[in-house]
């Protein structure tokens, strides 16, 4: 198995639910996020965050794994989305595609360089 072929796809897959999250994100600043919308978004980031395991990418699982839960917990209506909340996951969603960047570019990735977003 050719794993530099397998890294391109997941890199352009990456790449392409990054572009998804930020569309319905920013939709999200004008109205409402329809129900199937929101299981698009946490289904864009589980993707990835079980992606970037299978290639031992940590730093993109833990942080992935954090806006996957918050996704999650909006799912379930424990939490509304707020524009604050839009605008965090805005900047997460920036944070995860320099993360993929990083590794497209076979930089070391910055394990707690997004500790500031989780937090």
């Amino acid at each position: 198995m050719d794993l530099s072929q397998a890294l391109a796809t997941f890199l352009d897959e990456s790449r392409e639910l990054l572009a998804q999250m930020e569309e319905i994100l920013l939709r999200a600043e004008t109205a409402a996020l329809p129900t199937d919308e929101l299981h698009a978004l946490f289904r864009c980031a589980h993707t990835i965050k079980g992606s970037a395991g299978l290639f031992g990418l940590d730093a993109v699982v833990h942080f992935t794994h954090a806006v996957e839960s918050v996704l999650d917990r909006m799912r379930n209506g424990e939490l509304e989305l707020s524009d604050a909340l839009i605008n965090l996951l805005l900047e997460s969603q920036d944070h995860i595609a320099g993360l993929v960047a990083a590794v497209a570019a076979e930089r070391p990735l910055p394990e707690f360089e997004g500790a500031p977003l989780r937090a």
